[in-house]
C-alpha cells in the first residue's frame, strides 16, 4: 500500500476524504473525534477548498466531546493538501462548480489556481445566466400559448407577452454565444468542460 510522507496509508486518507465528503460539515461526532487522523483531516479540508479556520470548527466539536485536536498534525496535512488543490486544473474545477475560494493557496501556487478558477467561474456564471433566461423564455412561451387559447383572446396582453418573449430570446442568444465562446476557450486550453 502506498504511504504518504508521514507514514500514513493512502487508503486511510482516502477513507477520511470520503467520510468528510459525506458529512459535508465540520461537526464531528465523539466517535470520529476519538479516532481522528488529524493529518488526514487537514489534507481533506485543504483538498475540499476549505479555509484554515475549519480547524477551529473541528477542534470545537471535539473539545465538547472531551477530545483534544492535534493542530500541528492538521496543519501539516492541510499544507500537503494545498499542493494538490492549488493547481490550474483544480482552480478551474472549483470555479466551474461555483465554489467560493477562501484565499488558501500559498503565494507561489495561487497565480495558477486563480487563472483556472477565474475561467471556471466565468463559465459557471455564463451557464447560470443562460439557464435563467431559458426558464424565463419558456415561462413566457407558456403564458403566450395560454393567452392565445383563451375563449376571448386579449390582443394587448398577447402582443405584450410576445414582445417580452422576443426580448428575452434576443438576450438568451447573446448569452449562449458568450457561453459557447468561453467553452471554446476552456477546451482550447485543455480543460474538460462538463455539458449541462
Amino acid at each position: 500500500m502506498t504511504k504518504t510522507g508521514n507514514g500514513r496509508s493512502v487508503g486511510l486518507v482516502a477513507l477520511l476524504f470520503a467520510a468528510a465528503g459525506l458529512s459535508g460539515c465540520a461537526t464531528m461526532s465523539p466517535e470520529e473525534c476519538m479516532v481522528a487522523d488529524w493529518y488526514g483531516l487537514g489534507m481533506a479540508d485543504a483538498r475540499a477548498g476549505r479555509s484554515g479556520a475549519h480547524l477551529a470548527d473541528r477542534a470545537g466539536a471535539c473539545a465538547e466531546a472531551g477530545y483534544p485536536a492535534d493542530a500541528e498534525a492538521w496543519h501539516a496535512g492541510f499544507a500537503e493538501g494545498l499542493y494538490w488543490f492549488c493547481t490550474l486544473d483544480q482552480g478551474f474545477r472549483f470555479g466551474i462548480e461555483g465554489q467560493r475560494y477562501h484565499q488558501t493557496c500559498p503565494g507561489d501556487l495561487e497565480p495558477d489556481f486563480l487563472e483556472g478558477y477565474q475561467l471556471g467561474q466565468s463559465l459557471h456564471q455564463a451557464q447560470a445566466r443562460v439557464s435563467t433566461l431559458q426558464r424565463e423564455f419558456d415561462q413566457l412561451n407558456r403564458e403566450l400559448r395560454r393567452l392565445e387559447r383563451a375563449d376571448v383572446p386579449d390582443r394587448e396582453a398577447i402582443a405584450d407577452t410576445r414582445y417580452q418573449r422576443d426580448r428575452v430570446q434576443d438576450r438568451l442568444r447573446v448569452e449562449e454565444i458568450e457561453l459557447a465562446t468561453l467553452r471554446g476557450v476552456a477546451q482550447g486550453r485543455g480543460f474538460v468542460v462538463p455539458r449541462r
